[in-house]
């Protein structure tokens, strides 16, 4: 995970976080991953038990969040949105990034972009083009006080599947 990432800088030192990186081909902005996980197949249990708990989860709902029309997806609410910037800016971020959090369940979600040149892929097929590199964290405050523990083996293998369907 980036130093810088918002995920880094979020809770306390001793929580638990986790980073998932997938490279892709083509261009990708920050709305179209916000989008394309959320309507996934992979999410879309998730989003179910999010409706029969009446929490907004729809995929216009997703779409919103992706579009910045709104901070709230189910039980998530935006903590901080940045765009990248170009060096020409005052602040430099080579990312995009959201960070959202669920109060309810101590956990919170962190999703960042990033153009990448064709050598700095991680891949080893050779293509020449543009890239995207995805990353996909999560956050849990107090891991061995909140019983998280318990779920982490599964919740490792969930967050795979999940940004392997974006």
């Amino acid at each position: 995970m980036p130093e810088d990432s918002l995920l880094a800088g979020f809770g306390n030192d001793s929580d638990y976080r986790d980073c998932f990186i997938r490279d892709v081909s083509g261009g990708m902005n920050l709305e179209r991953y916000l989008e394309r996980f959320y309507c996934s197949r992979a999410f879309l249990p998730e989003r179910l038990i999010l409706k029969a708990l009446c929490k907004p989860a729809s995929s216009a709902d997703a779409r919103a969040l992706a579009a910045g029309e709104t901070d709230r997806f189910g039980v998530w609410q935006v903590v901080e949105r940045r765009e990248a910037r170009s060096s020409s800016e005052a602040v430099v971020h080579s990312r995009s990034e959201a960070l959202l959090e669920s109060k309810p369940t101590g956990t919170a979600s962190w999703f960042a972009i990033e153009a990448m040149d064709v050598g700095q892929s991680s891949s080893s097929s050779g293509a020449i083009g543009q890239k995207t590199r995805l990353y996909f964290g999560s956050w849990v405050g107090s891991i061995n006080e909140s019983g998280w523990n318990a779920l982490l083996r599964p919740h490792l293998w969930y967050s795979r599947e999940l940004l392997a369907a974006v």
